[in-house]
Protein backbone atom coordinates (compact mmCIF):
# COMPACT_ATOMS: atom_id res chain seq x y z
CA UNK A 1 0.00 0.00 0.00
CA UNK A 2 1.36 3.61 -0.80
CA UNK A 3 2.25 5.63 1.97
CA UNK A 4 4.13 8.91 1.94
CA UNK A 5 7.37 8.83 4.16
CA UNK A 6 7.62 10.62 7.54
CA UNK A 7 10.05 13.11 5.45
CA UNK A 8 7.67 14.16 3.27
CA UNK A 9 4.80 14.96 5.72
CA UNK A 10 7.21 17.11 7.29
CA UNK A 11 7.96 18.99 4.55
CA UNK A 12 4.29 19.51 3.80
CA UNK A 13 3.94 20.97 6.88
CA UNK A 14 7.21 23.09 6.37
CA UNK A 15 6.53 24.29 3.56
CA UNK A 16 3.50 24.09 2.62
CA UNK A 17 3.41 21.92 -0.34
CA UNK A 18 4.45 18.52 -1.70
CA UNK A 19 5.43 17.57 -4.96
CA UNK A 20 5.37 13.87 -5.91
CA UNK A 21 6.67 12.97 -9.48
CA UNK A 22 5.34 10.27 -10.92
CA UNK A 23 2.21 9.54 -8.41
CA UNK A 24 0.43 8.40 -11.28
CA UNK A 25 1.44 6.44 -14.54
CA UNK A 26 1.22 8.47 -17.51
CA UNK A 27 -0.75 5.93 -18.88
CA UNK A 28 -3.26 6.00 -16.52
CA UNK A 29 -4.15 9.62 -17.57
CA UNK A 30 -4.27 9.19 -21.43
CA UNK A 31 -7.62 8.57 -21.71
CA UNK A 32 -8.51 12.08 -20.06
CA UNK A 33 -6.01 14.26 -22.24
CA UNK A 34 -7.13 12.00 -24.93
CA UNK A 35 -10.56 13.43 -24.51
CA UNK A 36 -9.65 16.82 -23.45
CA UNK A 37 -8.06 17.49 -26.92
CA UNK A 38 -10.71 15.40 -28.99
CA UNK A 39 -13.48 17.49 -26.99
CA UNK A 40 -12.08 21.05 -26.11
CA UNK A 41 -14.96 22.24 -24.65
CA UNK A 42 -15.03 19.16 -21.77
CA UNK A 43 -19.08 18.77 -23.06
CA UNK A 44 -19.57 22.20 -23.15
CA UNK A 45 -19.56 21.95 -19.28
CA UNK A 46 -16.60 24.75 -19.04
CA UNK A 47 -17.09 27.97 -16.45
CA UNK A 48 -15.14 30.78 -17.84
CA UNK A 49 -14.04 33.40 -15.23
CA UNK A 50 -13.30 37.00 -16.83
CA UNK A 51 -11.22 39.29 -14.58
CA UNK A 52 -11.15 43.21 -14.21
CA UNK A 53 -8.25 43.18 -17.15
CA UNK A 54 -10.15 41.60 -19.37
CA UNK A 55 -8.61 38.07 -19.11
CA UNK A 56 -10.37 34.86 -19.08
CA UNK A 57 -9.36 31.37 -16.74
CA UNK A 58 -11.72 28.54 -18.07
CA UNK A 59 -12.96 25.40 -15.63
CA UNK A 60 -15.34 22.45 -15.10
CA UNK A 61 -15.80 22.50 -11.60
CA UNK A 62 -18.37 19.25 -9.70
CA UNK A 63 -18.80 18.35 -6.40
CA UNK A 64 -20.76 14.72 -6.86
CA UNK A 65 -18.63 11.32 -8.02
CA UNK A 66 -19.93 9.45 -10.33
CA UNK A 67 -18.93 6.40 -12.56
CA UNK A 68 -16.87 8.17 -14.92
CA UNK A 69 -13.39 8.35 -14.78
CA UNK A 70 -13.83 12.31 -13.60
CA UNK A 71 -15.47 10.58 -10.36
CA UNK A 72 -13.07 7.66 -9.99
CA UNK A 73 -9.60 9.61 -9.87
CA UNK A 74 -10.46 11.98 -7.03
CA UNK A 75 -10.96 8.21 -4.88
CA UNK A 76 -7.79 6.35 -6.00
CA UNK A 77 -6.37 4.83 -2.99
CA UNK A 78 -3.09 5.86 -2.97
CA UNK A 79 -4.29 9.66 -3.97
CA UNK A 80 -6.73 9.39 -0.77
CA UNK A 81 -4.35 7.85 1.44
CA UNK A 82 -1.93 10.61 1.01
CA UNK A 83 -4.47 13.39 1.31
CA UNK A 84 -5.12 11.77 4.72
CA UNK A 85 -2.10 11.42 6.04
CA UNK A 86 -1.59 15.15 5.18
CA UNK A 87 -4.49 16.26 6.60
CA UNK A 88 -3.96 13.92 10.00
CA UNK A 89 -7.46 12.22 9.76
CA UNK A 90 -10.44 11.34 7.79
CA UNK A 91 -11.03 13.07 4.71
CA UNK A 92 -13.91 13.51 2.12
CA UNK A 93 -14.11 14.84 -1.32
CA UNK A 94 -14.41 18.99 -1.39
CA UNK A 95 -14.88 19.62 -5.27
CA UNK A 96 -13.02 18.98 -8.20
CA UNK A 97 -11.81 20.60 -11.75
CA UNK A 98 -10.34 20.49 -14.84
CA UNK A 99 -8.08 23.30 -15.97
CA UNK A 100 -8.13 23.05 -19.34
CA UNK A 101 -5.23 26.17 -20.78
CA UNK A 102 -5.24 26.78 -23.98
CA UNK A 103 -2.39 28.57 -25.68
CA UNK A 104 -3.06 32.86 -24.83
CA UNK A 105 -5.50 31.95 -21.95
CA UNK A 106 -5.72 30.96 -18.19
CA UNK A 107 -4.39 33.39 -15.90
CA UNK A 108 -5.20 32.88 -12.56
CA UNK A 109 -4.32 35.53 -9.11
CA UNK A 110 -2.17 34.64 -6.69
CA UNK A 111 -4.96 33.59 -4.05
CA UNK A 112 -5.84 31.67 -1.00
CA UNK A 113 -8.20 29.07 -1.51
CA UNK A 114 -9.15 29.11 2.31
CA UNK A 115 -10.35 32.84 1.59
CA UNK A 116 -13.70 31.20 0.12
CA UNK A 117 -13.82 28.00 2.20
CA UNK A 118 -14.23 29.72 5.23
CA UNK A 119 -17.31 31.99 3.82
CA UNK A 120 -18.63 28.29 3.21
CA UNK A 121 -18.67 27.69 6.90
CA UNK A 122 -15.30 25.88 7.27
CA UNK A 123 -13.53 27.07 10.58
CA UNK A 124 -10.51 25.77 10.21
CA UNK A 125 -8.23 25.79 7.18
CA UNK A 126 -7.79 21.65 7.67
CA UNK A 127 -8.19 21.24 4.03
CA UNK A 128 -5.75 20.72 0.55
CA UNK A 129 -6.55 20.54 -3.05
CA UNK A 130 -3.87 18.29 -5.39
CA UNK A 131 -3.02 19.19 -8.58
CA UNK A 132 -2.47 16.27 -11.26
CA UNK A 133 -0.77 16.75 -14.53
CA UNK A 134 -2.56 15.60 -16.66
CA UNK A 135 -0.68 17.12 -19.59
CA UNK A 136 3.00 18.05 -19.35
CA UNK A 137 3.09 22.01 -17.20
CA UNK A 138 5.77 24.23 -17.80
CA UNK A 139 6.49 27.75 -16.73
CA UNK A 140 5.58 28.87 -20.10
CA UNK A 141 2.49 26.69 -20.46
CA UNK A 142 1.85 28.34 -17.15
CA UNK A 143 2.29 25.62 -14.68
CA UNK A 144 0.85 25.94 -11.08
CA UNK A 145 2.88 28.34 -8.97
CA UNK A 146 2.59 28.84 -4.86
CA UNK A 147 4.79 30.96 -2.66
CA UNK A 148 6.47 29.14 0.08
CA UNK A 149 5.33 28.95 3.52
CA UNK A 150 2.61 30.67 2.77
CA UNK A 151 -0.06 28.80 4.63
CA UNK A 152 1.20 30.38 7.81
CA UNK A 153 -0.67 33.34 7.10
CA UNK A 154 -3.97 34.67 8.29
CA UNK A 155 -6.81 33.89 6.58
CA UNK A 156 -7.16 36.86 4.05
CA UNK A 157 -10.40 38.32 2.56
CA UNK A 158 -11.67 38.21 -0.73
CA UNK A 159 -12.83 40.87 -2.90
CA UNK A 160 -14.74 40.87 -6.06
CA UNK A 161 -12.99 40.90 -9.36
CA UNK A 162 -14.67 40.17 -12.73
CA UNK A 163 -17.01 37.87 -12.24
CA UNK A 164 -15.82 36.05 -9.85
CA UNK A 165 -13.96 36.39 -6.47
CA UNK A 166 -10.24 36.43 -5.19
CA UNK A 167 -8.45 36.70 -2.25
CA UNK A 168 -7.77 40.76 -1.37
CA UNK A 169 -4.69 41.55 -3.63
CA UNK A 170 -3.16 43.94 -2.05
CA UNK A 171 -2.58 41.68 0.94
CA UNK A 172 -1.49 39.04 -1.22
CA UNK A 173 0.71 41.56 -2.77
CA UNK A 174 2.30 42.42 0.60
CA UNK A 175 2.23 38.59 1.89
CA UNK A 176 4.47 37.45 -1.59
CA UNK A 177 7.22 40.32 -0.47
CA UNK A 178 8.07 37.45 2.29
CA UNK A 179 7.87 34.32 0.49
CA UNK A 180 9.33 32.93 -2.25
CA UNK A 181 7.65 32.07 -5.41
CA UNK A 182 8.06 28.36 -6.54
CA UNK A 183 7.02 27.20 -10.06
CA UNK A 184 5.53 23.54 -10.20
CA UNK A 185 6.65 22.47 -13.31
CA UNK A 186 5.02 18.50 -13.81
CA UNK A 187 5.17 15.95 -15.85
CA UNK A 188 2.18 13.53 -16.78
CA UNK A 189 1.69 11.69 -13.70
CA UNK A 190 2.83 14.07 -10.93
CA UNK A 191 1.05 15.41 -8.10
CA UNK A 192 1.32 18.44 -6.26
CA UNK A 193 -0.55 18.32 -2.51
CA UNK A 194 -0.62 21.99 -1.50
CA UNK A 195 -1.85 23.84 1.95
CA UNK A 196 -5.58 25.71 1.75
CA UNK A 197 -4.25 28.46 2.71
CA UNK A 198 -1.65 28.45 0.80
CA UNK A 199 -1.37 31.10 -1.66
CA UNK A 200 -1.03 29.76 -5.53
CA UNK A 201 -2.20 30.69 -8.65
CA UNK A 202 -0.65 30.44 -12.33
CA UNK A 203 0.02 32.55 -15.44
CA UNK A 204 -1.06 32.89 -18.45
CA UNK A 205 -0.17 29.99 -21.49
CA UNK A 206 2.43 31.25 -23.30
CA UNK A 207 3.02 28.27 -25.27
CA UNK A 208 1.69 26.66 -28.63
CA UNK A 209 0.07 23.90 -26.64
CA UNK A 210 -2.96 23.22 -24.34
CA UNK A 211 -1.71 22.50 -20.77
CA UNK A 212 -4.38 20.81 -18.56
CA UNK A 213 -4.32 19.89 -14.81
CA UNK A 214 -6.51 18.11 -12.82
CA UNK A 215 -7.60 19.77 -9.33
CA UNK A 216 -9.18 17.53 -6.32
CA UNK A 217 -9.62 19.77 -2.72
CA UNK A 218 -10.60 17.65 0.24
CA UNK A 219 -11.90 19.09 3.33
CA UNK A 220 -11.66 16.81 6.82
CA UNK A 221 -14.97 15.12 8.26
CA UNK A 222 -14.74 17.13 11.70
CA UNK A 223 -14.08 20.55 9.89
CA UNK A 224 -17.49 20.25 7.82
CA UNK A 225 -19.22 22.99 7.31
CA UNK A 226 -21.66 24.81 9.71
CA UNK A 227 -23.54 27.24 7.00
CA UNK A 228 -26.48 24.44 6.03
CA UNK A 229 -28.32 26.74 3.57
CA UNK A 230 -26.57 26.68 0.28
CA UNK A 231 -24.15 24.15 1.15
CA UNK A 232 -25.44 20.90 0.28
CA UNK A 233 -23.16 19.71 -1.98
CA UNK A 234 -20.04 20.47 0.41
CA UNK A 235 -21.97 18.60 3.08
CA UNK A 236 -19.96 15.36 4.17
CA UNK A 237 -20.68 12.08 2.01
CA UNK A 238 -18.41 8.77 2.69
CA UNK A 239 -15.65 8.92 0.35
CA UNK A 240 -15.58 5.13 -1.57
CA UNK A 241 -12.07 4.44 -1.97
CA UNK A 242 -11.13 2.96 -5.41
CA UNK A 243 -8.44 0.41 -5.93
CA UNK A 244 -5.17 1.44 -7.19
CA UNK A 245 -5.24 -0.39 -10.60
CA UNK A 246 -9.04 0.98 -11.28
CA UNK A 247 -7.26 3.29 -13.78
CA UNK A 248 -5.13 1.13 -15.40
CA UNK A 249 -7.62 -1.54 -16.10
CA UNK A 250 -10.34 1.40 -16.77
CA UNK A 251 -12.73 0.61 -14.41
CA UNK A 252 -14.78 3.58 -15.22
CA UNK A 253 -18.61 3.82 -17.35
CA UNK A 254 -16.82 6.64 -19.67
CA UNK A 255 -13.64 9.35 -19.32
CA UNK A 256 -15.95 11.87 -19.41
CA UNK A 257 -19.12 12.76 -17.47
CA UNK A 258 -22.17 10.62 -18.18
CA UNK A 259 -24.96 12.97 -19.71
CA UNK A 260 -26.93 11.97 -16.25
CA UNK A 261 -23.82 13.08 -14.22
CA UNK A 262 -23.29 16.86 -15.79
CA UNK A 263 -25.70 19.01 -13.17
CA UNK A 264 -27.22 22.84 -14.28
CA UNK A 265 -24.33 25.58 -13.84
CA UNK A 266 -24.93 28.49 -11.49
CA UNK A 267 -25.65 31.69 -12.94
CA UNK A 268 -23.24 33.40 -11.02
CA UNK A 269 -19.91 33.00 -9.18
CA UNK A 270 -20.24 31.41 -5.99
CA UNK A 271 -18.54 32.07 -2.73
CA UNK A 272 -16.31 29.75 -3.69
CA UNK A 273 -14.05 30.77 -6.13
CA UNK A 274 -16.09 30.28 -9.37
CA UNK A 275 -19.48 29.19 -10.63
CA UNK A 276 -20.15 26.00 -9.39
CA UNK A 277 -21.78 22.64 -11.19
CA UNK A 278 -23.32 20.43 -8.75
CA UNK A 279 -26.46 18.69 -8.61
Amino acid sequence: MYSLSREQIQQYHDDGFLVIPGLFDPDELTPLEQACQADPSIKNAQTSVTWDDGRVFKLIYWTDLGSSMLGVLPRINRLVNAVESLLGEECYHWHSKIVRKLPGEGSNPMHQDYSTWYNDGCLYPNMLSCAIAISKSTQESGCLKVAKGSHRLARLDNQSQGNSVVSQQHLVEHALQNHEIIYCEQEPGDVVFFHGKTIHGGDENSSNYARNLFYSSYNTISNEPWRLEGQEHHRYKPLIKVSDTALKERNYTSVLFEEDELPPVESEASRSNFAIRTK
